[in-house]
């Protein structure tokens, strides 16, 4: 059930990412160019995950409620600090046709996908040492899941962030330059 949640919680926080990257980009011929537009709007987004204000944390912490974390006492801002320390990037460059740019772009982040291949013998035992040291009582579920959370999170905070590379392509519509749907797909790299 841990696992179950935990693949939605990244499902969800990747779906957020996406969306927030949605935005059409203005593009006369007397204003910014087209990289710089592109550029602009990359870091637009990715900084909010790099530097992470309070606000941009409720928000990214909503977009994971209904994921049956409280059962386990995990708080969604405390998850999703967790999920984002060490986040950066870099673009690498922004190469641009008539009709789209492709953005390569450097991402340094946690992979929660090292969490749905986790040692589950290891966590067994440490549940284990916990009951027979009397630390824990077997029969108290709302412990038991509290010290699960505990666990999970001490996980969370030890996965140090690896560099992915993920492209990002933009087309030209009628209104300016819009991010392509392919994007959902690379921007759920960056967790994952």
């Amino acid at each position: 059930m841990k696992n179950t949640s935990l693949r939605a919680l990244t499902c969800t926080l990747c779906a957020t990412l996406a969306l927030a990257g949605g935005l059409v980009l203005g593009g006369c011929s007397n204003g910014p160019s087209v990289e710089e537009l592109v550029r602009e709007d990359i870091t637009t987004n990715f900084d909010e995950l790099k530097n992470m204000d309070e606000e941009a944390l409720e928000e990214y912490a909503g977009a994971v409620e209904g994921a049956g974390l409280e059962a386990y006492g995990i708080e969604n801002t405390e998850l999703v600090a967790a999920m984002v320390e060490g986040f950066d990037y870099t673009i690498d460059s922004v190469e641009v046709d008539d009709e789209s740019a492709v953005a390569t772009v450097t991402v340094t982040s946690k992979s929660m996908g090292e969490l749905t291949n986790m040692d589950s013998d290891a966590m067994v035992e440490e549940l284990m040492n916990a009951i027979n040291s009397g630390e824990l009582d077997v029969n108290d579920d709302d412990a038991v899941n509290a010290w699960a959370g505990e666990y999970v999170m001490g996980l969370v905070a030890e996965i140090e962030p690896s560099e992915k590379t993920i492209e990002l392509v933009y087309n030209k519509t009628d209104d300016g330059w819009e991010i392509d749907n392919s994007a959902n797909t690379e921007i759920s790299k960056i967790f994952v």
